[in-house]
């Protein structure tokens, strides 16, 4: 019998099939969408059509699968919870069925260690606390806007220039490739377009030509990614400080596609402003897929501390790419 893990956000929906001793046999993708805002039908939709793609791989049938493992996008309450899981039962018809935040599962993907800590940025961000084992909290709405992931540091770029357009703000090249990237020729109409909330292109794309500029040592831009940086900091800082976690051996997991960026700014910023309240925090940037530690966590809850099964599912995730980094 085997097992189907999920990891479902804005982006993408990833889905694993694997053996009950870990070995990933397939793996699917399809679009991404969060049931909160894209609706949970067509979450669902995609959900299927991820898992159609990834039992065809692994040349599987869906009457093969015992248990699912979902991280999914939206799946910040209790009752949104109970609900993602109830329709998962009746999409599948499987019983087993566990959901979480999306965010959990990519902190799962990032370290074994019981006490940990995720910074999740993508088109949106999340942040999530794990000790002994155990999740303590997980911050979904209480992210504040200018910190939610590409979308945030889109708005940053576009705020910063258009201060730059009324002297508050130093020359950036930031400015004009932001205005070739959305197709406008004058700036007062592209500022607009955004007030109007009339851009025909995400904003979520714009944190390309931010690290872009960045690695050309831009000012600006750098600034931009120093302060986003240190203001995420915050949700793994004050977290340490009220959970006191200052004295445990604890990873801080970066996950999320802003956190493939090259440029060691983002990182670095970050590291700092944790050590300078926990010497003992590692800070490190996920290694797996979330999708991957969709599945460790469903293994984790089949044969706890395992650790032969834990290997298994590392090194095939290795062999289909399910990687963050390519090592």
């Amino acid at each position: 019998m085997a097992i189907l893990a999920i990891d479902q956000g804005a982006t993408k929906t990833a889905v694993v099939i694997a053996q009950n001793n870990g070995t990933i046999m397939g793996a699917g993708l399809a679009e991404g969408a969060c049931h909160f805002t894209a609706g949970v039908e067509k979450a669902l939709e995609v959900i299927s059509l991820a898992t159609d793609n990834a039992l065809r791989q692994a040349d599987l049938r869906l009457s093969n699968i015992e248990r699912i493992s979902a991280g999914l996008s939206g799946a910040n309450w209790p009752d949104e919870i109970e609900m993602l899981q109830s329709r998962l039962r009746s999409l599948f018809s499987i019983s087993e069925v566990e959901v979480c935040n999306d965010c959990i599962v990519a902190l799962r993907g990032g370290t074994d260690k019981p006490n940990g800590i995720v910074l999740c940025a993508g088109s949106g961000f999340n942040s999530a606390v794990m000790i002994d084992g155990k999740i303590r909290t997980v911050l979904n709405n209480y992210i504040e806007m200018s910190d939610q992931g590409g979308d945030a540091l889109g708005a940053r770029v576009l705020n910063t220039i258009f201060r730059s357009r009324i002297g508050i703000q130093a020359e950036t090249g930031l400015t004009a490739e932001v205005m070739e990237y959305f197709g406008y020729n004058d700036i007062d109409h592209l500022l607009l377009a955004f007030q109007r909330n009339q851009l025909e292109k995400p904003l979520k794309n714009i944190a390309f030509i931010l690290f872009k500029q960045a690695d050309m040592n831009d000012r600006v831009a750098l600034s931009i990614v120093y302060e986003f940086a240190k203001s995420i900091s915050r949700y793994a800082t004050a977290s340490i400080e009220k959970y006191r976690m200052a004295g445990m051996d604890c990873d801080v997991v970066l996950s999320g596609g802003i956190f493939m960026a090259k440029n060691p700014l983002l990182v670095e910023t970050i590291s700092t402003q944790v050590h300078r309240v926990s010497s003992r925090a590692h800070v490190v940037n996920a290694r797996f897929d979330p999708v991957v530690g969709a599945l460790l966590m469903g293994l984790d809850r089949m044969y706890g501390n395992n650790e032969a099964v834990k290997d298994n599912c590392k090194k095939s995730a290795k062999k289909l790419g399910l990687l963050r980094f390519q090592i």
